[in-house]
C-alpha cells in the first residue's frame, strides 16, 4: 500500500530512533496503518508479533530468529539455546543449571538483554502487543528498565484490545530512557482521495464510507478495481465480525441496535431498540466503546465508526432479531419533516425515480436498508407514497 499522511509521524518516530536508548509506543485502532508506517523506517530493526494463542516468548524468539549473531558473544547467551534451536551452534553452550526457577529466569532476561546489546546499533520492534503473553510482558518490564546503549525498544497496539495497561511501561523508565507516544488516526478527506488515486485510476469520494482508515480504503479500491460492484469488502465484513463474535450479548446487541438506527442514537434508544435491560444495555455500551465497535459522535449519542462497518454488523443481523429491532425502533422526537442525513439522500434519489437496488448501488448500502431509509423519511414526512416526494423535496 502507497505511503500516504504519515510524513509528520514518520518524521517524529525516525528522530526518536536516532538517539537509542529509547522507548517509543504506537497505538491506533486495527487497519489505521501501524505496520506501514514501521516499514518506512531506515534504522535497523528485529520484528516479532504477538498472536491471540500467546506463545511463551513468541514475538521475542520471532524477532531474535531474524538476528545474524556476531562471533563472540557474552556466555550468558547460552541459556537461549532452548528458545533458539536453529542457532545452537552459533550460541555459546549452555550454563550450569540452578535449582531455583527464578534464578533460571533472570539468567535468561540476562541473555536477551546481552544479545541485544551485540546487535547494537537495533530497534526491536513487538508489534500486537494487546495480544503479548505473560512471560514476555515480564521480560519486557526488565528490559525497558535496562536497555543497553544502542537499542530501541518499539512497541505496537491496539488499545481497544489491550488486555493490560501497555503505557504504564513508560512510568518505570529510569531517567536515561528516552520515551514517547504517537497515537496514529484515520487519514482526513484530503489523505484519502489521495490514497484512493494510487489505488485506482479514476476513484470515487471514498471518505464517506471509509472515513479514512486505510485498510477499509484500500480494501474498498480492491474491490472496485476488480468490478465487484458496491458493497462491504469481504475482509473488512470479516474483521467486523469477529469483534462481534467476541462481545458479550448485551454489547452485541447495542451494536446491532446502533447499525438499525443508522444514525447516532442516545443510550436510551440503543437500549430501547436493542431490548435488553437498563443496566445489562449500560454496561453493555460501554464494552462495546471500549472495543472500539461504538464510539460517541456527538455528546450523549452513539454509533458505528464506519458506514462499511455499519453495513457489515446489518447484513450479519438473522431475519428474525432484525424484524425485531425494527420494531423496537422508536417514534422520532424530531418535528415533522426533519429528515436525517442519510434519509435525505435517499429520498433525493428516490424522487429522481431510481429503484431501491440502484440507490443502494450509488451510495454504497444494501436494498434493504434503502427501504428502511425511505420507510422512515415517508413516515417523518407525513407522506403514503414514494410518488409524492418530488412535491416535498423540491
Amino acid at each position: 500500500m502507497p505511503f500516504v499522511g504519515r510524513e509528520r509521524e514518520l518524521l517524529h518516530l525516525t528522530t526518536l530512533l536516532a538517539r537509542p536508548p529509547a522507548v517509543v509506543l504506537i497505538d491506533g485502532e486495527a487497519g489505521v496503518g501501524k505496520t506501514r508506517l514501521l516499514r518506512e523506517l531506515a534504522t535497523p530493526t528485529l520484528a516479532g508479533n504477538c498472536h491471540p494463542m500467546r506463545f511463551p516468548f513468541g514475538p521475542i524468539v520471532e524477532a531474535l530468529r531474524n538476528a545474524t549473531l556476531p562471533i563472540s558473544l557474552n556466555p550468558v547467551t547460552g541459556a537461549l539455546r532452548p528458545l533458539l534451536p536453529e542457532f545452537a551452534h552459533q550460541l555459546p553452550f549452555d550454563p550450569p543449571p540452578v535449582q531455583d526457577p527464578q534464578v533460571e529466569r533472570h539468567r535468561l532476561f540476562r541473555a536477551v538483554l546481552s544479545l541485544l546489546g551485540s546487535l547494537a546499533p537495533v530497534t526491536l520492534v513487538l508489534e500486537d502487543v494487546h495480544w503479548i503473553d505473560p512471560d514476555t510482558r515480564e521480560l519486557l518490564a526488565f528490559l525497558s528498565r535496562c536497555l543497553p546503549d544502542g537499542v530501541n525498544l518499539l512497541l505496537t497496539y491496539r488499545p481497544e484490545d489491550t488486555c493490560y495497561p501497555v503505557a504504564a511501561l513508560r512510568s518505570h523508565l529510569p531517567p536515561h530512557i528516552r520515551h514517547d507516544q504517537i497515537s496514529l488516526a484515520p487519514l482526513d478527506a484530503e489523505e484519502t482521495a489521495l490514497l484512493a488515486k494510487h489505488l485506482l485510476t479514476d476513484p470515487p469520494d471514498l471518505w464517506p464510507l471509509t472515513l479514512g482508515l486505510p485498510f477499509a480504503i484500500e480494501e474498498l479500491a480492491r474491490m472496485l478495481a476488480e468490478g465487484r460492484g458496491c458493497g462491504t469488502p469481504p475482509a473488512v465484513r470479516d474483521a467486523v465480525l469477529l469483534k462481534i463474535e467476541a462481545l458479550p450479548v448485551a454489547a452485541r446487541r447495542m451494536v446491532q441496535a446502533a447499525a438499525v438506527l443508522d444514525q447516532p442514537a442516545s443510550e436510551r434508544s440503543l437500549v430501547t431498540v436493542a431490548g435488553v435491560p437498563p443496566e445489562q444495555g449500560e454496561r453493555g455500551l460501554a464494552e462495546a466503546v471500549r472495543r472500539g465497535l461504538l464510539h460517541q459522535a456527538a455528546p450523549g449519542r452513539y454509533g458505528l465508526r464506519q458506514p462499511l462497518a455499519r453495513q457489515a454488523v446489518y447484513d450479519s443481523i438473522t431475519p428474525g432479531i432484525r424484524r425485531r429491532l425494527h420494531r423496537r425502533v422508536e417514534t422520532p422526537a424530531e418535528p415533522k419533516g426533519a429528515v436525517s442525513p442519510r434519509e435525505e439522500q435517499v429520498i433525493k434519489l428516490a424522487a429522481q425515480g431510481l429503484t431501491n437496488r440502484e440507490i443502494a448501488e450509488s451510495l454504497f448500502l444494501s436494498p434493504r436498508t434503502v427501504e428502511v431509509h425511505v420507510a422512515n423519511a415517508l413516515r417523518k414526512l407525513g407522506l403514503t407514497s414514494r410518488r409524492q416526494l418530488p412535491r416535498s423535496t423540491t
